[in-house]
């Protein structure tokens, strides 16, 4: 029996209910597979916005406001220039990387109109991110600092951290009304994470994050195991409803050539008219 011939037999009073559901599971498969593809035309939408974001002039917040609406900058680069205050220079503690625990330098950087915005310069591994070592972490700001903004940090229940009774260099959280005391300038609402200049080293003290790398992601490859499981689950269920139709046919095959046999065979009163006709020719 052939797979095709397999077909009609699908919705017989035998395997109908089966098959309603096999057909429910390979729907839901081939869902999954469209999702999956809807999925990387919103990843590649994503990755057009942010590529058309990153290639814009950085924003520059010399001559710039911060938007209210941080949304506007969003994956869009900024800059600022200045000079570095290391003599207000604080830590954000408990700061991994690669697994690695350690600290990120934030250092103020002094705007020419005597504001400051906090940038937030790399990581540094715990054992080099005390104040003793912090004079080897100090750069030049011969360049624009070209960076992303980043919204001031709040507790993990959305409040606002207390500002210390004193200055302190150390923080596990960076929101900028709670520094702002221990400043001697006004601080602007938002701080800068520092991106590597062109030509710098990941691995040089202090590490500064790789720019946004963006991909497909693996959505594609999902979608076409969906596709693979759904097209398995179909193929594999007509196989198996062959397999057991021909089984059946086999069976009956098998009984019917039983019965013929049985037809054929001598019957027990047969043989017992026999036995005495032999028996009077021998005495003859």
């Amino acid at each position: 029996m052939s797979i095709l011939a397999t077909i009609p037999k699908l919705f017989n009073r035998r395997w109908w209910w089966t098959t309603l559901i096999i057909i429910a599971g390979v729907y839901v498969l081939i869902q999954l597979g469209f999702w999956q593809l809807d999925r990387l035309e919103q990843r590649r939408a994503f990755n057009q916005r942010v590529a058309e974001r990153w290639r814009e002039e950085p924003y520059d917040v010399n001559t710039n406001a911060i938007p209210a609406d941080l949304s506007e900058l969003e994956y869009r680069r900024v800059e600022a220039s200045g000079e570095f205050d290391y003599e207000h220079q604080i830590v954000l503690k408990n700061q991994s990387r690669n697994q690695a625990p350690g600290s990120i330098i934030v250092t103020p950087l002094v705007l020419d109109d005597n504001r400051a915005v906090l940038v937030a310069r790399g990581w540094v591994p715990i054992n080099l991110s005390t104040p003793e070592h912090w004079d080897e972490y100090q750069e030049p700001a011969d360049h624009p600092v070209i960076g992303l903004v980043q919204e001031s940090q709040t507790l993990p229940n959305g409040a606002v951290p207390t500002p210390p009774p004193a200055p302190q260099v150390e923080w596990f959280y960076l929101n900028i009304s709670a520094v702002q005391p221990q400043m001697p300038y006004e601080l602007l609402p938002v701080f800068i994470l520092q991106l590597p200049e062109e030509g710098r080293s990941l691995n040089t003290l202090p590490m500064r994050g790789e720019p946004l790398v963006l991909d497909e992601g693996s959505h594609f490859s999902y979608a076409m195991q969906w596709f693979m499981f759904a097209m398995i689950l179909g193929v594999g269920y007509l196989f198996f409803i062959n397999t057991q139709e021909l089984r059946e046919q086999r069976i009956a095959n098998s009984r019917d050539l039983a019965e013929v046999q049985d037809a054929d065979a001598p019957k027990a009163d047969d043989l017992t008219d026999v036995a005495p006709m032999s028996h009077r020719e021998g005495h003859a």
